[in-house]
This record gives structure tokens, sequence and C-alpha cells, in this order.
């Protein structure tokens, strides 16, 4: 049986919305600590090697008063060497839930925070490959519902709905789709908390717990855009033709209307004023989508809209106190209460890029979301504070600005040359620079780096070889 073979596409993901991939567990109380409105995520044991007060410490930590242990890492932790990684807070109720937990010692709250996934290596939060590839199966399943004969009793678990559009599982076509995960840099993240948003305007908001999330263009007020490596190779599914214009129109025809339709439903009332401003430039976005752009849900709170089938969509809700399911649909997780999770934008640089019809859309589309007034505005250029000289409030201090090609120099001056993980991530983020001239000198700054023996078993070593020579070429 032959190989497919795959061909590389240039993609770029745009994270219009907060979206969260959860690690699959929470921060404990004793593996962070929060100042100057930053997480610091830490490595206990390596702090607790270089506490000069080792004495005092253990004895600390022999007790069994969860409350006194926390309150004396977060008042003594100093050890830099120790943070594993630093993650801006954009939530003054966690700020101050966490500030009231620590000086009262207070065990009722711990305090707990759902991570992004990471790698544990650099401790870079990335959204995983898998995700995105899982959004765009739920996608194509949709647009064959009909053509494989799925019925609603499919979705409820009597037959395999996925074996009737997708085949056998050995033989599952979506194999012939790869997709590489995407890393958010640093700071790509930012916690907020979780707000339950409710149909019925006469309730309030619940508050869910708190999130790390990727900054987004809701959130930051600019496009956040992203380098994704997309391979596929084009298979046939109930005799179409699956290939990434496919792709493009199958995904807008999912998940456009599926955005309406929240936007109708929660969002265009009143009570909802706030997040009609944090949505404008969502709407932008959404509105000038070009026929190689497409929306995409990504990530935990995708809501059962996104993650199910229409016409044959029957969730399995818990049961009310009256024996029955609860209804579903009811309610939206938002991001400080304002923002959507888990909306993007897939651009496939290489399709041609056409507007697409003019229509009427539900939303609004003009207003300057960075007025004052506006719900939200977190700035990645600002991470920590820090108090003036005469002792006042404290006030931002402005990050350096680093251009991308010197940033990635750096990290790989910093890693070793063996360290084929953060390498592999350094050569992924390459294509994301616009200038061929700085392609190539990473390139070559790469193949020095590992040496010439290493280089010539290197598995990107084609792809980093005609990066060097297109430079030359130009030049």
């Amino acid at each position: 049986m032959a190989l497919p073979q795959y061909t590389h596409y240039r993609v770029n993901l745009h994270v219009l919305s907060p979206i969260h991939v959860g690690a699959g567990q929470e921060l404990d109380p004793f593996s962070y600590v929060i100042r100057d409105r930053t997480l610091f995520m830490i490595d206990l044991i390596k702090w607790m090697e270089v506490y000069p007060e080792q004495d005092k410490l253990y004895h600390m930590m022999d007790s069994d008063n969860f409350a006194n242990i926390r309150s004396f890492i977060a008042e003594n932790f100093n050890a830099e060497n120790a943070i594993r990684c630093a993650i801006p807070v954009d939530n003054p109720k966690l700020l101050d839930t966490y500030r009231r937990a620590i000086q009262k010692k207070d065990p009722k709250n711990q305090v707990l925070i759902s991570p992004m996934t990471r790698n544990e290596i650099s401790t870079e939060a990335y959204i995983p490959g898998s995700s995105i590839k899982g959004a765009i199966r739920t996608a194509i399943a949709n647009h064959f519902v009909k053509k494989a004969g799925v019925t609603s009793r499919d979705a409820k678990g009597r037959d395999d709905y996925n074996k009737k559009i997708f085949g056998q599982i050995n033989k599952d076509p979506m194999r012939c789709l790869r997709l590489s995960d995407v890393f958010l840099g640093k700071p790509g993240t930012v916690i907020v908390e979780s707000k339950e948003f409710p149909l019925d305007p006469d309730k309030a908001l619940t508050p869910k717990g708190h999130t790390e999330v990727s900054v987004s263009q809701c959130h930051a007020g600019r496009p956040l855009v992203y380098p994704l490596r997309f391979a596929m190779a084009p298979f046939e599914l109930h005799k179409e033709n699956v290939h990434p214009e496919f792709l493009a129109d199958v995904l807008y025809q999912f998940y456009v209307p599926k955005y309406e339709a929240e936007y109708q439903k929660f969002y265009h009332s009143r009570q909802a004023e706030r997040v009609q401003q944090g949505l404008i430039p969502m709407n932008q976005a959404i509105a000038g989508l070009r026929t190689n752009e497409t929306l995409v849900r990504v990530g935990h709170y995708s809501h059962v809209e996104c993650v199910t089938l229409d016409h044959v969509r029957t969730p399995q809700t818990r049961m009310g106190k009256n024996g029955k399911p609860l209804p579903w649909g009811k309610t939206r997780t938002l991001a400080n209460g304002i923002y959507p999770f888990g909306w993007a934008k897939l651009e496939f640089c290489d399709l041609p890029s056409r507007p697409r019809p003019e229509r009427t859309w539900p939303f609004a589309l003009e207003g300057d979301p960075r007025q004052k007034g506006h719900p939200g505005g977190f700035d990645t250029t600002f991470r920590r504070t820090s108090a003036d000289q005469s002792g006042g409030e404290k006030r931002p201090i402005p990050q350096k600005i680093v251009p991308p090609f010197e940033r990635l120099k750096e990290d790989l001056d910093l890693i070793r040359a063996n360290d084929m993980g953060r390498l592999g991530t350094i050569i992924q983020k390459i294509d994301s620079l616009e200038a061929d001239a700085e392609k190539a000198a990473l390139a070559e700054a790469i193949r020095d780096k590992i040496g010439p023996k290493a280089f010539k078993r290197h598995k990107r070593k084609r792809h980093l070889q005609e990066l060097i020579a297109k430079a030359k070429k130009e030049g």
C-alpha cells in the first residue's frame, strides 16, 4: 500500500478570543505565588534547596497546617532560578482573593487555577494541533451527515456515526491531515476568571474558577497571529475530494453560523452591552473573512453547538431535581464575563484570497473597543508593576520589545545543541519571520549549533538548506 503524499501548506492561526486547552490538572497552592499582578509558577523543591534558613523551613513543612505553609511560601519565596514561568493576571478579583487568603491564612480558599498545556522543558504554553484538528473534523463530519445517513439514533450512541462518516478506525482518512502544536511565546497567556453568562436576564453571572488562556485579539486590541505547520494528502470522502479549499469552505459554513446564532441568542440583549463592546474586534475579523480564511472554535468552553452535529444533536445533560435531563444551550462561559472562549481564524496563505459576497451581519461592526469604558484591554507589553521612588501607587513598567529574529537567536544561544525539543520549537517559528535573509541567518545558526554530523541526520535539514539557498540566490 502506497504511503500518502503530503503537501505542506502555509497556514496562520489568528487568535480572536481567549482559548483554553487544559493540562488535565489544576495548579495547587504550593506550585505558584502571585506578586505584582503576575502569577509565578515555581519549582518548590529547587526553592527549598536554596532557602537559607533550612531548620525553619523544614519545621514549617512538617506542619499539617496547609494554610500556614502556603502563606510561608508566598511571603518568603525569593529564588529567581526556581521560577518556571511568569503569567500576567488580568482579574482584580483573583489578586484580591489570593491576597486575603495569604494574609488571613484561610484554609477554605485554595485559589485553584486551571493552567494551559505547556512544554515541560521550555514551560511555553501551546494550543495542541490535535485540538485544532478535532475542530476541523467536527465541521467535516457535519458536512457529510446526510450523505452518510447519520440520524439522531447514531448521535445517542446506538450506532457509530464516526464509522458511517469516516469508515473503519484503522482507515480513518483524517490521518491524511497533520497539524503542529501552536506555541504561544512569552507572555502569550494571561489568567482570567471564567464566568457563566445566563440566557435569563434576571440571573447573575456565575463564577466558574480562574483559567489560563491565550491572549487574544479581543483582549489585547491587536492581531495575535501564529504560524501553524499544516501538511495534507488530499483524500476522497463520500465521493467528494477533500483538500484545503474544501476545508476552508466547510469550516466557514459550519462555524460562522454558530457565531451568529450565539451572538443573537446571548449577546444581542441590553444586559450584554459590555460583551457587545468587547466583541467588536472579533466581529470585524469575521465580517472581513476572505475566501482563503475561515472561522474555527478550539478548546474548552466551545459549547455543545460547536462540538456536535446539526440536525442530529442530542447532548446528554445531568438530571434536574424533577428527574428529567436539564435543558442545554442556556448559558455561555465567558472570560472575565466578557469574551467567549475558543474563537480563532485559520488563514490558508497558499490559497487564492478573494472577498466573500457581501451580506448583513447580526452584530456591530463599528465602534472603538479601546475607548474609555471598554470592558477589557489587557496589554501584554505590561507584565509587572513596581512602586515608584516616592512609595506611591504601583505603575506598569514597559517590557523591552525584542524583534522576533533577535528573540529566536537569543533562545538558540541559550539551549544545548542536543536539546531537540526546544530546537524543534525554534525551527517551527522560522517561517514566521518576514525577511528571507533572517530566515537564512537563523537556519545557518542552527546548522552551526548542532554541528555537521548531527545536521546531516536532522529531519528538517532539507527545509533549512532550502532557506539558506533561497537567500543566497536572491542576494
